[in-house]
């Protein structure tokens, strides 16, 4: 906090702002150490600005880093469709919402529905994410790790980096 009292959060100042929602999500796999539960974080943006983000600890026990990382993904699609709505009551028309994460074999999974015996185990609502990404409002995408804001929710990282994930999310120097 007292490294960042010159920070606020700016909307649009961004040349590439947009009125679309997006999303950025990560997970650690057991990152919790008492309870060997993966967490989970995301952050949304409207125009260039951080409007939702969350870090939580997840309420299962992942099997693998892709189980990890396929739960979180779930969760920020949920909250990318509670936010269409919202943006929509207030009368913002949205295009594709797309919510990124790094975990290219996660995206796979969420666009494959054949049945995988190393992924049966995965309950039935976090298969919610593919009917969802079946009604084309919403994409997944790969983002690089270093480009991935969500990383400053949990992860201790070098100042500079952190200083670059607030700038991802339109909290900058005023």
């Amino acid at each position: 906090m007292k490294g960042s009292l010159d920070r606020c959060l700016i909307l649009g100042k961004s040349k590439t702002a947009t009125y679309d929602v997006a999303g950025f999500v990560d997970s650690d796999y057991s990152g919790d150490l008492d309870h060997m539960h993966s967490i989970s974080r995301y952050i949304f943006t409207l125009c260039a600005g951080s409007i939702s983000q969350e870090a939580s600890m997840q309420s299962i026990a992942t099997l693998s880093i892709i189980e990890a990382k396929y739960i979180v993904a779930t969760e920020g699609v949920k909250e990318a469709v509670w936010l269409r709505g919202l943006i929509s009551e207030l009368g913002i028309s949205q295009g594709l919402t797309i919510v990124f994460w790094d975990s290219q074999s996660a995206i796979h999974l969420t666009k494959n529905d054949v049945y995988h015996s190393k992924t049966k185990h995965i309950s039935i609502k976090h298969h919610y994410i593919r009917d969802t990404i079946a009604t084309g409002e919403i994409s997944v995408k790969k983002v690089h790790g270093l480009e991935n804001p969500a990383d400053m929710l949990i992860k201790p990282l070098l100042i500079a980096k952190f200083q670059h994930c607030l700038d991802l999310v339109g909290i900058q120097s005023s």
